[in-house]
Order: structure tokens, then sequence, then C-alpha cells
């Protein structure tokens, strides 16, 4: 299976945790699906998605064993998973776990996907933030959840954000700038950029910088992979393929 599967190198020599972030090589989908399309909310054939589903789990080693996605709504509702049996988490846009041998999963095509690790806790989450849940402050939500649920310092939190469209490609108008700079003030600012007239937003750099704010400490937060509408050949993107596209994965638990 050709498949694209990037990592955090430290997370790899960690034992029992697996986790990746996918691309869109590698499955069974034609067309504007091609191939590795793990949505079955973008109008792509269902038999299609539950095979490269299967696949995919079989490629990465949990074949047996469950990801957990939810239905991504671009706000800041977090839920925690238990249930090894759902398929579905509900309606939230992030989720935490402590159940071994339970995957959590973000599906994307551009927002940011992003994952959490707890350093010596069997204690994962993610978070799925495009720029609606980003002015929502879905990261420092998230950051303040492990805090008051589960008793977590900032300073034990690692934090790895994937594949997502860039400030070279993202461009915004002023119905998603004001509102980010009026909530963020100097933090969005500095993730603004303007060229030609024109606004572009880098949206992992902003939950970098929010991260950063909530106390994680810069060296345990990572940026993996490139900008998505400029990879197209590996990745998803809804800006780049103008809203009909597919969704890659990104997913983390302990074995």
């Amino acid at each position: 299976m050709d498949l694209v599967w990037l990592q955090v190198e430290r997370w790899k020599r960690v034992d029992w945790l697996l986790h990746g972030f996918l691309g869109r090589r590698g499955g069974k989908g034609t067309g504007v699906y091609a191939s590795l399309n793990l949505s079955f909310r973008v109008g792509d054939d269902p038999q299609v998605v539950k095979d490269n589903l299967c696949d995919m789990k079989k490629a990465v080693g949990v074949h047996d064993l469950r990801i957990v996605t939810m239905r991504q709504m671009h706000g800041d509702q977090i839920l925690e998973v238990k249930d090894k049996h759902l398929k579905e988490a509900g309606a939230a846009d992030g989720m935490v776990t402590e159940e071994r041998g339970l995957f959590l999963g973000v599906l994307t095509a551009d927002c940011v996907p992003i994952l959490f690790s707890i350093s010596g806790r069997k204690l994962v989450a993610v978070v799925h933030a495009g720029w609606r849940g980003t002015l929502a402050g879905i990261t420092t939500k998230m950051m303040n959840y492990l805090r008051d649920r589960y008793d977590v310092e900032p300073t034990s939190v690692e934090v790895a954000l994937g594949p997502a469209i860039g400030s070279c490609c993202y461009e915004i108008g002023a119905d998603v700038a004001v509102p980010l700079v009026q909530k963020w003030g100097s933090l969005a600012e500095r993730c603004l950029q303007a060229r030609d007239r024109k606004r572009f937003l880098d949206l992992r750099d902003l939950n970098s910088l929010l991260l950063e704010r909530a106390g994680v400490p810069p060296g345990q937060i990572f940026k993996i992979g490139p900008c998505t509408s400029c990879a197209t050949e590996d990745f998803f993107s809804y800006r780049c393929e103008r809203g009909e596209t597919g969704r890659q994965m990104s997913f983390i638990g302990w074995l």
C-alpha cells in the first residue's frame, strides 16, 4: 500500500504509542476522491470508503482496533471517549481518551489536525482546527480541559500539528482576519501576511502560538508536513480543489 504516513520522530520511539498524519495515496477511490478518502460525508462511494478504512487500519497496525472520529462542526466542543465500540463520538472538534486500544481520528483537507500526547500518561487527545475553531479557541479549550479533567500540567504536554493549508496559499478576507485579530490580538497579527493587497493566514502558526500561551513549551510543539494546497499529489485540499475532494486522517492512541 503506497501510504503517506508522517510521524513525530520522538513519538516513534515511545513504546505502544501509535500515531500518524496520513495522506491521500494508497486507496481505491477515483476521480476527485482519489484515492485514500476516509470520510463518509463528502459524497464518495460508502463501500470504497469502508475498503479504504480497512486497508488503512491494516497498514498502520490497528486492524482489530477502533479509530473513533467525530462529526466535526468547526466549533469548540470536546468529548471524552471511553466506548471502544464507537465509530463516531458525536458532534465535536476535540476528543480525549485514556482507553488503551482506542484511537482518536481527525479528518481534514486544509484545516489543522492536532494530536496531543501527555508525558507519563496513557492519555491522548485530538483537535480539528479550522479558522472558526481557532477563533473559538479550540486548542486553548483543550488545554483547559486536560488541566481541569485530568490534572495535566502544560509542561507535560507534547503537541503535533499536521499538514494544513499554509500562509503561502490561504488567502482570507476581512470577515476572517478582523475577528481573529479582535480575539487574539498580536498573536493573530503575527500569523497574517499581506501580499499584493491580499491577506494570508497561517493557521498552524496561530494555533502553535495559542498552545505556547497556554503553557506548552515551544520545544514540545511540532509542525509536521507541508502545506496541503501546495502538495495535492499527497494530500487533499479543499481550497485548491474547489471544495470537491476527500479527507485524509490523522490519528493517535495507545496499543
